[in-house]
């Protein structure tokens, strides 16, 4: 089976301290960490405990980028989704770039939030099958309608609507299939951003080794009916990330 078009197909972890965030992901959530051959050089890349890798970690290309997590979406031809992406408003970090997994490049919505593009160099490669770690990808908006609209004129992603006890919640698809959700943000002082959701057994015990190993939960608790308990939470070298035990 190939890549999924318009998937979240990988995620990546950058931070200006790679130890600390490995140290921190393996001993709050029992990932693995692993160095693997990339290019000339080699990557480190984890896993939620099955053996097969989600996300990347390493350091920034350029001095002072703050630590975040970054959401790879799977497209067609990363050249011209790149295009389109400023053609629609949006503008581009990193222009289309071969790495040895494939092609990608870096955009930005009209509110800011960044997003990788990629299509993969293995013409059999295919998705991650379902397991324990990235439950979710959703954007943070401070412009939604502006960020709806930039999705679906550039990607083709359609939106339906699920009411939430805080507002309307945006359910990103590609006809009947999920893609990732999208919401106004909560926060007037945190950018616009793409927030991974990590699945834990235990989010109140998964909450309290975030405390103890030095990173910070941002807020109470969520409890949404049907979904799931969630924190948001920050690793301690800055990036931020969701936690959530789902309800089935």
């Amino acid at each position: 089976m190939a890549y999924t078009d318009l998937s979240f197909c990988w995620h990546g972890i950058v931070t200006p301290d790679p130890a600390a965030a490995r140290a921190f992901y393996a001993g709050v959530l029992g990932w693995n960490a692993q160095d693997v051959p990339m290019g000339d050089g080699t990557t480190t890349v984890l896993d939620p405990g099955d053996g097969v890798p989600r996300c990347h970690l390493g350091a920034p290309q350029e001095a002072g980028v703050p630590a975040h997590w970054e959401s790879y979406l799977r497209v067609a031809d990363v050249d011209a989704a790149a295009a389109a992406a400023v053609r629609n408003g949006g503008a581009i970090l990193v222009p289309p770039t071969d790495i040895p997994p494939g092609r990608f490049a870096v955009v930005t919505s009209p509110s800011g939030a960044a997003i990788s593009l990629f299509h993969e160099a293995d013409a059999s490669a295919s998705d991650a099958p379902e397991a324990e770690g990235i439950h979710w990808t959703e954007l943070h908006s401070h412009e939604l309608e502006a960020d709806l609209a930039w999705l679906k004129a550039s990607f083709g992603i359609e939106t339906g609507t699920m009411p939430m006890p805080n507002g309307t919640y945006y359910l990103l698809k590609q006809g009947e299939r999920m893609i990732g959700g999208a919401l106004s943000a909560m926060h007037a002082d945190a950018p616009s951003m793409w927030l991974v959701w990590l699945k834990v057994g235990d989010v109140d015990g998964t909450a309290d080794r975030v405390r103890a190993s030095g990173g910070k939960v941002l807020g109470d608790r969520m409890d949404m009916p049907g979904v799931g308990a969630m924190y948001i939470a920050a690793d301690p070298t800055g990036g931020v990330f969701g936690i959530i035990e789902p309800t089935a």
